[in-house]
């Protein structure tokens, strides 16, 4: 049987803000979602000194957001609710209560040291027996950042990395447990957090995702969401089955807010500057969030734009969804216009599509829930099925 071709996630989400702006197709620069994080992502002419430098910038915008995200008590509270970081303890407590006295092994997609660190020091404060942590990342400038954060908490002999491809890699990959641990009465926890889930589409991740796990394993997930009340502004064109709204700016206010983030307008900047050295999203390069004059012309006056939109994608077995997409200008030399770089691609499920998403796109089954006050976040709990 030929094996089947999936279609290259980023790939559709540029023929959709496509469709949706005025922006041609070839004046957008399509990245995978991995190749910002590896040396060999983005062929550039910097050098190995610099290329490295700026893989550490990259991987330190995403840690500053989590650590901000977690000293800040009153985040998505909403109207009394969980704090992000309440949402994230509550949920590790589920997953304590589900380890049901075996030890863990702690698997973490896309490190990242200060999530990592509240979870692991509450679980063992539960009294959770900690028997590994594997962190597992393409980009090899993570390490030693993880190492210093966690060997305090858990000791050398229990840290163990890969530095691989997600997508490459399956549980038969995973180091052996130290000592005297087996593997029979050890329970892996992966988690998939930062919002990770909306990477790339659901049938890849979900086989992904199966793959490095094993039948009972538990896999904690985060993912920024829109309201499910929401009605599709496309609900009278189309016979989606989708609850979520692709366009109002009421309803993704949140995630708009998200990534008009000093941190998120960083990441595009070192993105953009693999491409142009001089690439600069100053203070005074607003950015164009209406956009729906940009492109084929330029609709700024500054050299550099950022742009942010919603844009609509169908997925089979979830129906349409939002992707939340941001694009940085780059002019073309000669002032022949401008091409515009896909920095950031992540869809934005309902907690229904997420939910249907997990079970129908992978062998796991939803346990559990826990949701920020405001709504905008959830951590889903799921177990791998036989």
């Amino acid at each position: 049987m030929a094996a089947t071709t999936l279609p290259a996630f980023n790939t559709l989400v540029a023929e959709s803000i496509s469709q949706h702006s005025q922006i041609p197709p070839e004046q957008i620069i399509v990245l995978d979602n991995s190749d910002k994080y590896c040396p060999d992502g983005i062929k550039t002419d910097q050098s190995q000194a610099e290329e490295g430098e700026s893989l550490a910038a990259i991987f330190g915008t995403m840690a500053s957001l989590n650590k901000g995200a977690l000293l800040d008590k009153n985040l998505c509270t909403g109207n009394g609710g969980h704090s992000f970081r309440s949402a994230l303890l509550s949920a590790t407590d589920e997953l304590a209560n589900l380890a049901q006295g075996r030890k863990v092994r702690y698997v973490e997609l896309g490190p990242e040291p200060f999530k990592s660190s509240v979870i692991i020091t509450h679980l063992i404060s539960s009294g959770v027996q900690l028997s590994q942590y594997v962190g597992i990342d393409i980009n090899p400038e993570s390490e030693l950042t993880m190492r210093a954060a966690l060997e305090p908490i858990i000791g050398p002999d229990r840290f163990a990395y890969l530095v691989a491809d997600f997508y490459k890699t399956s549980a038969d990959d995973l180091p052996p447990l130290p000592g005297s641990d087996k593997e029979g009465e050890t329970i892996t926890v992966m988690t998939n957090l930062g919002f990770q889930e909306g990477n790339d589409l659901p049938s890849r991740l979900g086989p992904m995702l199966s793959r490095l796990t094993r039948p009972g394993d538990l896999l904690l997930s985060e993912m920024q969401v829109l309201p499910s009340s929401a009605p599709s502004s496309d609900a009278s064109d189309s016979e989606s089955d989708s609850d979520v709204s692709t366009t109002s700016i009421t309803d993704s206010k949140l995630v708009e807010e998200f990534y008009h983030h000093p941190e998120m307008l960083k990441f595009s900047s070192l993105v953009g500057k693999k491409f142009d050295r001089n690439f600069d999203l100053s203070p005074q390069s607003r950015p164009n969030s209406s956009s729906e004059d940009v492109g084929g012309g330029g609709a700024s006056s500054n050299d550099y734009e950022y742009i942010f939109r919603l844009v609509p994608l169908q997925l089979s077995n979830v129906g349409e969804v939002a992707v939340a997409t941001t694009l940085v200008s780059l002019p073309i030399p000669g002032g022949k216009g401008k091409n515009y770089v896909l920095t950031n691609s992540c869809i934005k499920y309902t907690r229904e599509q997420f939910a249907r998403a997990r079970e129908t796109q992978g062998k796991f089954g939803v346990k559990g829930w826990r949701e920020t006050g405001d709504g905008s976040v959830v951590f889903q709990i799921a177990e791998r099925r036989h």
